[in-house]
């Protein structure tokens, strides 16, 4: 199984395949560049998550 296909399936188990067909349709209708900036978005989400994480309580 390769990174994407495990992401995908991460995806499906933790939200609603509709929602996620809406968000590939979504993405489907936008520019590369656009994709890139989102991507970068999703990196700094997944960074303030971690660090959130790793905060003592």
């Amino acid at each position: 199984m390769d990174r994407t296909e495990e992401l995908f399936n991460e995806m499906l188990d933790k939200y609603d395949p509709e929602l996620i067909l809406g968000a590939l349709d979504e993405m489907s209708r936008m520019s590369k560049n656009e994709l890139i900036a989102l991507g970068k978005v999703c990196e700094s989400i997944n960074r303030a998550e971690e660090a959130k994480n790793h905060q003592p309580d």
